[in-house]
C-alpha cells in the first residue's frame, strides 16, 4: 500500500533555486528528493487513470523523443545538466531512446541507476490496476523503502504549470513555491540551454512550422538561413547556439505570465498547504529559510545537523540583470513588473 505521507511538490518557473533546494534536501538523512520526475515523464504522466502495473511501467519507461534529440546535441558538445545519466553510457540509447527516469531522476539517487531501474520495473509491473495517483504513491514509497528514507518530495523545473494536474490527482498535496526576482530569471533563462532550446523551438515553429529539438528525426527546412544552420541537430554548433541572440524582454513577459497563471492555480489550494519561498531569502538567511521549509514539510524533519550542513552549502549569487545596458534593463523591468507586483503581495 501507498504510505500515509502528505504528497509534497516543489514548483517554480525554473531558474529560481528549486534545484538548489532539491539538492540541499537530498542531504537530509530522512528525505528522498526526487528531481525532475514529472518533467522526465511529460507529457504522459497522467495518460491513463486508472492504470495497471504493465501500463504504468510503459509510462515510466517509454523513451521520450526529446531526450533522444538531446543526446544528439550532447554528442556535439552541448552541456545539459538536467540529463544526469553519464553521456558515454547513454550513447548506447541513440537508436532506442533512453528511459526517462534513467535520463533525469534515478542517477541522482544511486550509483547504479540501471540496477535500480530494473528493480523498480519488476515492482511496478506487479501492481494491480488502481488510480494513477495511488500508483505513483506506491512508487514513491517503494523508492523510499529501497533507499532507506522515510519522506519524499518531488521537484521538477518550470513546474508551476503542473500545479493543476498535481492538485487534481493529489488533492491533499502540499506545495512549496520557490520564486525569484523576474529580472534575474530572465537573464538566467537566456543563458540556460534547455530554455534557450525552448525559445529557439518557438521561433522555428513560428517561422518554419516545426521545432528542431523535440524529435531526433528533425529535417532542416530548405530556406533555413545559413547563419542558422548551426542551430539544427544535423549540423549543430555549440558556439552558434550559445551566440544566437534572444531578446530578453519577451523572456520577462513570459515570466510574468507564468507567475500570474501559477499563483492563480496555487490560490485554489488551501493556504495552509502552500509555502512561498523567495530564492533571495534562501541566500540571505539559509538556516532560517531551510528550517521554515522542513517544518512545513513535516515537523519531524527538523534536524540541526542537517540544517548546519545544508546552510553551509548555500553560496551568494549577486544579481546580474543590473549589468545590462540601460535601455535593455528598462525594457526588462517593464516586462517583469506585473509578475513582480503579484509576488510583492505574498510578503
Amino acid at each position: 500500500m501507498a504510505n500515509s505521507q502528505t504528497p509534497l511538490f516543489i514548483v517554480s518557473t525554473g531558474r529560481s533555486g528549486s534545484t538548489m533546494l532539491s539538492e540541499l534536501l537530498s542531504l537530509h538523512p530522512d528525505v528522498l528528493s526526487l528531481s525532475e520526475l514529472f518533467n522526465a515523464l511529460h507529457p504522459l504522466s497522467f495518460r491513463k487513470d486508472p492504470v495497471d502495473g504493465p501500463n504504468l511501467w510503459s509510462v515510466l519507461s517509454e523513451p521520450r523523443p526529446r531526450h533522444t534529440a538531446w543526446l544528439r546535441l550532447m554528442e556535439r558538445g552541448l552541456a545539459i545538466d538536467e540529463f544526469r545519466y553519464p553521456l558515454a553510457s547513454a550513447l548506447r540509447f541513440r537508436e532506442t531512446g533512453i528511459p526517462p527516469l534513467l535520463a533525469m531522476t534515478l542517477p541522482l539517487l544511486t550509483e547504479d541507476p540501471d540496477g535500480l531501474h530494473e528493480e523498480l520495473g519488476v515492482f511496478v509491473q506487479s501492481l494491480p490496476e488502481d488510480r494513477i495517483h495511488t500508483q505513483y504513491l506506491r512508487v514513491f514509497q517503494w523508492l523510499c523503502t529501497r533507499l532507506g528514507r522515510r519522506f519524499w518530495c518531488e521537484r521538477s523545473g518550470a513546474s508551476l504549470g503542473l500545479v493543476h494536474p498535481l492538485s487534481h490527482f493529489f488533492p491533499t498535496a502540499k506545495f512549496i513555491h520557490v520564486f525569484r526576482d523576474g529580472r534575474e530569471f530572465a537573464v538566467s533563462a537566456s543563458r540556460f540551454p534547455l530554455m534557450r532550446m525552448g525559445m529557439i523551438d518557438t521561433i522555428f515553429k513560428q517561422r518554419f512550422g516545426s521545432a528542431p529539438y523535440l524529435t531526433p528525426t528533425y529535417q532542416a527546412p530548405e530556406d533555413l538561413p545559413p547563419a542558422w544552420r548551426g542551430l539544427v541537430p544535423e549540423s549543430f554548433d555549440v558556439d552558434v547556439f550559445q551566440r544566437f541572440e534572444l531578446p530578453i524582454e519577451p523572456i520577462g513577459m513570459a515570466w510574468s505570465e507564468m507567475i500570474a497563471v501559477g499563483l492563480k492555480l496555487l490560490e485554489k489550494v488551501p493556504a495552509e498547504r502552500v509555502l512561498h519561498v523567495r530564492y533571495e531569502s534562501m541566500l540571505d538567511a539559509p538556516q532560517a529559510e531551510l528550517q521554515r521549509i522542513v517544518r512545513f514539510m513535516d515537523p519531524s524533519l527538523d534536524d540541526p545537523s542537517w540544517l548546519a550542513l545544508a546552510a553551509g552549502r548555500v553560496r551568494k549569487n549577486p544579481p546580474k540583470w543590473v549589468s545590462l545596458p540601460t535601455d535593455e534593463r528598462a525594457r526588462l523591468e517593464s516586462a517583469c513588473a506585473p509578475g513582480m507586483e503579484l509576488l510583492r503581495r505574498l510578503s
